[in-house]
């Protein structure tokens, strides 16, 4: 039997390819209470309700807090919510970095805005 990997897909909800207009702030330990970093505006990849994957000109180390607001057209108020970076690779085809984040707080009502994305 030839050797190879095995891909296990460990996903919990569904997944779907958006490009959303998403402003991102990484906080440190001081900056989580005083927020002093400048907003960076990226464009995700991909959106589930429990994260998101965007594409950015930096690295964003693994385990990095971030402070995302997200710009869904249909919706007044952008999807303001903490996430936490998990993995991050460089994509030679797009010369960006693509960084998944899991939310590590969400409300109620930007779950049910993510489930009529997604179809969930």
């Amino acid at each position: 039997m030839p050797e190879g990997e095995i891909f296990i897909e460990k996903r919990r909800h569904k997944r779907v390819e958006k490009k959303l207009k998403v402003f991102y702030k990484i906080l440190n330990k001081d900056e989580i209470e005083n927020e002093v970093n400048v907003k960076q505006v990226v464009e995700s990849s991909d959106i589930s309700i429990s994260g998101i994957q965007l594409l950015c000109g930096e690295k964003i180390e693994i385990e990095q807090i971030v402070r995302l607001d997200i710009i869904i057209e249909e919706h007044q108020e952008p999807l303001t919510t903490f996430a936490e970076v998990r993995w991050t690779k460089f994509d030679d085809k797009i010369h960006k970095f693509r960084v998944g984040m899991e939310f590590l707080v969400i409300k109620e009502e930007h779950i049910n805005i993510i489930k009529n994305l997604t179809g969930e």
